[in-house]
């Protein structure tokens, strides 16, 4: 879904027509915007307490290099960024496709076959991801997008080029408590790729039970549960923990890396009399593959100012020709965007966070 613009929103970042609004993250804002040839694509902004940083500047734009090496095929690609913009963005091919967080929470728990499937595309994501250099630091449910030819991971070294800058020098934990790995809770400087693959145990837990491995009343809680507790696993089925246990290994060094995930799913996925056609119509129930049809190729809806959306057939609104605050260039400045959210405020424990990790007993 799609947020009508603001005042504060620019309408033009880099060569982009800017359309509406994404969402937020840690980072800042996410939009999407369009190329002169039509193309579609979701621009990363950056906070302002983050684009004055310029220890931060220096990491994005290292980041940002690595993050354009990165070409798997479960990934959305990097198709331009300035990390030396006023606001430094990101931007990468828009995938008009529903998370896996939506399809769980709209259609139910998915049986074990998909989640093996969504598990192996997952896996050689974050190979390629790994291979470029980047930890992603944030896998999670909303994080992965489900199209018919497989799951695509977005985000990823983006939170890295974050976690990496003054939010860790006092031993900050960025990322989402319900399925980060124990190690990041602790310090996020000293990750490798090994918090990646728990993160993908618990993002595996949610697709095949319709919960968190690991949710408290807040932030500080379900940190708390992920470092003195086991994560919760009930509705699991059987023959999906050998696979899940092994990746939620509280030592990082036992768990498997993504190459020995993808040896090991193999077999279930396309062997004998398995259907090899690699699709979602192959795996997932029918409720979660019309939930993908209907978001591929079709009008991107536009939420109106009441919070409804139109209905199906209905005209998307049209973009104001002439916006309330003055068109932005390259030197916008946004206006109020996403913040870390303050340990104890009460928020649940499934969105991105920053913890201090002094005041979360380990």
């Amino acid at each position: 879904m799609v947020d009508q613009l603001t005042q504060h929103d620019p309408r033009r970042i880099g060569p982009f027509e800017v359309l509406g609004r994404l969402g937020a993250g840690g980072m800042g804002l996410v939009y999407l915007a369009r190329s002169a040839s039509g193309r579609r694509v979701a621009i990363k902004t950056v906070r302002t307490e983050l684009a004055e940083d310029q220890l931060f500047r220096v990491r994005f734009t290292r980041e940002v290099e690595a993050a354009r090496a990165v070409s798997g095929f479960y990934t959305a690609a990097v198709v331009d960024a300035d990390p030396r913009a006023a606001v430094p963005w990101l931007a990468t091919a828009y995938v008009p496709a529903p998370s896996l967080e939506e399809i769980v929470n709209e259609c139910g728990p998915l049986p074990a076959q998909a989640v093996r499937w969504l598990a192996a595309g997952v896996a050689e994501a974050l190979q390629s991801i790994h291979g470029a250099g980047l930890v992603h630091r944030d896998l999670k449910p909303s994080n992965v997008l489900v199209v018919e030819d497989g799951p695509r991971v977005i985000d990823f070294g983006i939170a890295s080029g974050v976690s990496n800058t003054r939010l860790t020098m006092t031993n900050v934990a960025v990322g989402t408590p319900a399925y980060m790995s124990p190690e990041q809770a602790k310090d996020s400087r000293s990750v490798t790729g090994a918090s990646d693959v728990f993160s993908l145990g618990s993002t595996l837990v949610f697709a095949a039970t319709g919960h968190a491995p690991f949710h408290g009343a807040n932030p500080v809680e379900t940190v708390f549960m992920l470092l003195r507790e086991g994560p919760d696993l009930e509705g699991l089925p059987d023959e999906l923990r050998p696979l899940i246990e092994s990746c939620m290994q509280m030592e990082a060094t036992l768990r498997p890396s993504p190459a020995d995930l993808q040896a090991q799913l193999a077999p279930h996925l396309f062997g004998s009399g398995s259907d090899d056609s690699g699709t979602a119509s192959a795996w997932l129930p029918e409720r979660s593959v019309a939930l993908i049809e209907s978001r591929r190729g079709g009008r991107i809806p536009v939420k109106r100012p009441t919070g409804r959306t139109p209905g199906r057939g209905a005209a998307m609104p049209a973009m104001p020709s002439q916006p309330p605050a003055p068109p932005a260039t390259d030197g916008w400045r946004p206006g109020p965007s996403a913040s870390p959210v303050p340990v104890g405020s009460g928020v649940t424990a499934d969105g991105p966070v920053h913890l201090a990790g002094a005041q979360v007993p380990i």
